[in-house]
């Protein structure tokens, strides 16, 4: 029996597009691997959190394109630029398919996390940014009573959930040495 919950026709909609995401951010195998998934996140994060932020949002994002930056100081690293999140955020349903990939993300940011130790990365040097995304175990919950509280359009929620998924596809999927 199919689920025909807003979760439920988001989490299959979208489920080609998490997958071709979760293979471009792929695993650090070694510290230039997650150097370039931290550069990549800065941009993302960066964009959406800004657009989200600028909104309004009717679910409180929280922010971590600070943290992210910080974690590439302590790398040595420069900031890259970024470029706007392109999809306007003035209704409920397209901030509410934005939030679904963000929210999504931090539970991605647990196995990340992870990974990041294993390079010797920590909550206080250069994974701040998966440290506070995988640190609030309820939030994803607190999350999904949202969504199954909303009456906003299926379609409309999962358009920008699809629209986010492909601007982080763009940024995740270039090759390191194009933003070098």
């Amino acid at each position: 029996m199919p689920d025909e919950t807003l979760r439920g026709a988001l989490r299959a909609r979208t489920a080609p597009a998490h997958e071709q995401l979760d293979h471009a951010v792929g695993h650090f195998s070694d510290l230039a691997t997650y150097c370039h998934f931290a550069r990549n996140t800065y941009r993302f994060r960066h964009a959406v959190e800004a657009a989200m932020l600028a909104a309004e949002p009717v679910w409180p994002i929280d922010p971590v394109a600070h943290l992210a930056a910080e974690d590439l100081a302590d790398l040595r690293l420069s900031r890259p630029s970024t470029t706007p999140f392109p999809l306007p955020l003035t209704s409920e349903a397209a901030q509410l398919g934005v939030a679904y990939v963000l929210e999504g993300s931090g539970l991605g940011a647990r196995l990340l996390v992870r990974e990041a130790g294993k390079l010797g990365l920590t909550s206080a040097f250069g994974a701040r940014h998966l440290a506070r995304q995988a640190a609030d175990h309820d939030r994803w919950r607190r999350f999904v009573a949202l969504l199954d509280s909303t009456s906003a359009a299926t379609d409309a929620v999962t358009a920008a959930a699809e629209a986010t998924f492909r601007f982080a596809l763009s940024i995740y999927a270039e090759p390191a040495h194009e933003r070098a």
